[in-house]
């Protein structure tokens, strides 16, 4: 069985006993795992890569790597948890593939809001206007952040996750992740004035 945690974080709490139903190759096991995660793996790869054909070739490449390493898989954290690290993983080398040129014109989650989606009953049509534009600048923003900084800002400001998480997801202390996250603000300030 697989149910959504939330979703900010985008994971997925996983049966144990499918995860080793899949590592003993049990037929059908797989099958049941892709099926019952690949909408939040979906969705994840495209918060964080913004292109629909890019997140289909990453949830593709994601899987993969799951056939791969799951037999690897010890358990010592919660499937779900490796399965977005993972996830994670896969976009960010994505993302450093794509070159400066194609990372620039990025834009992730809530910052990619269209018009309506800022719009509220009781905005008023310049209220509306200025929220599009804050929306517009700040995305564009974000883009021109460097790779780290861009990382650090979407898994917490945008997706959610704790500064624990993500120091786990991104390999790092979570004081670097405060430190990121502090100049990274620091430089989207600037940037958006």
């Amino acid at each position: 069985m697989v149910t959504q945690l939330s979703a900010n974080l985008c994971a997925v709490q996983v049966d144990p006993a499918l995860v080793r139903a899949v590592q003993r190759g049990e037929a059908g096991a797989m099958d049941d795992l892709i099926r019952g995660t690949y909408a939040d793996v979906y969705a994840q790869c495209r918060r964080l890569l913004g292109d629909p054909s890019d997140a289909a070739d990453a949830t593709q490449e994601v899987y993969l790597r799951v056939v791969r390493s799951v037999l690897g898989f010890r358990g010592d954290s919660a499937f779900g948890t490796w399965l977005h690290r993972v996830t994670v993983n896969v976009c960010m080398t994505a993302l450093r593939a794509r070159g400066d040129v194609r990372a620039r014109g990025q834009s992730a989650g809530p910052l990619d809001a269209s018009f309506d989606d800022l719009a509220s009953a009781d905005a008023s049509p310049e209220e509306r206007v200025t929220r599009a534009d804050l929306a517009r600048r700040t995305a564009k923003a974000l883009a021109e952040l460097p790779e780290d900084a861009r990382e650090v800002v979407v898994l917490r400001d945008v997706q959610g996750l704790s500064t624990r998480e993500t120091a786990e997801l991104l390999g790092v202390t979570e004081g670097a992740v405060k430190v990121r996250l502090h100049r990274a603000h620091a430089r989207l300030r600037e940037l958006v004035g």
